[in-house]
């Protein structure tokens, strides 16, 4: 009975030394017990995005001013006067200088001030001189693919004073304009405007623009269209009330946290 037991221990011992080499985790106080290490989650480089404004809008190489107010000068072609003029060339130049204010992204109001140079409707009118002052509203759209062209439709409303000597003579109109000949004549007519035109930038601050605009008058002839306009010139923004950020350029480090 005794040699059984003995036995029975011997075959014991042997079964469990090689479970426990495969089963470090039972052994207490085994050094080769393997720890559990924490994994440091390294952080991706991080990359730095342009900044975007309070309207939501790119403030980056194709940024737009939403709310500013801006200046511009360029020139325009105008017929003066449909009614008065029977010359078969009937455009002429004229400076004309802008103040803007864009109170959002969609819209904004220009003041027009026009002058045209000193010219002679032979053989009718003589040293006529003629300045336009019009306050329009520019609808502003900006396409999608084209981020630095700005599309805008005119609504507004003109005033045209005329100043020149009216010699009366093969004037076509002197059925209804009651005018003694060799007079200066004045007058202001009043009307209203509608067109379309376009802003293309070149830089931060600075954008062209080319329009096409339709005045339709009464002037003391008749109530009609008088002229079609057509303008271009620069815009600058003088004054940004939503200026970019600061674009800062990505670190050579990387930041990891």
């Amino acid at each position: 009975m005794i040699k059984k037991l003995f036995f029975i221990l011997i075959l014991f011992s042997f079964c469990v030394k090689p479970f426990a080499q495969n089963n470090q985790y039972l052994i207490l106080g085994n050094d080769e017990t393997p720890k559990k290490t924490k994994t440091k989650k390294v952080a991706k480089p991080t990359e730095q995005k342009p900044a975007e404004n309070n309207a939501g809008e790119t403030t980056g190489e194709n940024y737009t001013p939403t709310k500013s107010i801006d200046v511009g000068a360029g020139g325009i072609f105008t017929s003066l006067n449909f009614f008065k003029n029977a010359q078969n060339f009937t455009y002429y130049p004229a400076g004309s200088f802008r103040l803007y204010v864009q109170p959002n992204s969609f819209l904004q109001f220009v003041v027009d001030y026009s002058k045209v140079q000193q010219v002679n409707i032979i053989p009718t009118w003589i040293n006529v001189q003629n300045t336009y002052l019009d306050l329009d509203a520019h609808f502003l759209l900006h396409p999608a693919h084209a981020e630095k062209t700005i599309v805008y439709f005119v609504l507004g409303v003109t005033s045209q004073f005329w100043h020149g000597i009216y010699t009366g003579i093969d004037d076509y109109n002197h059925y209804v304009l009651t005018v003694k000949k060799n007079t200066d004549y004045k007058a202001i007519y009043y009307g209203g405007t509608i067109g379309v035109g376009f802003e293309f930038k070149v830089v931060n601050r600075i954008n062209l623009y080319g329009e096409v605009r339709y005045k339709i008058t009464q002037t003391d002839v008749g109530f009609g269209l008088s002229d079609v306009c057509y303008g271009a010139g620069v815009k600058y923004t003088l004054l940004d009330f939503h200026p970019k950020p600061v674009y800062n350029k990505p670190s050579k480090h990387f930041h990891w946290f």
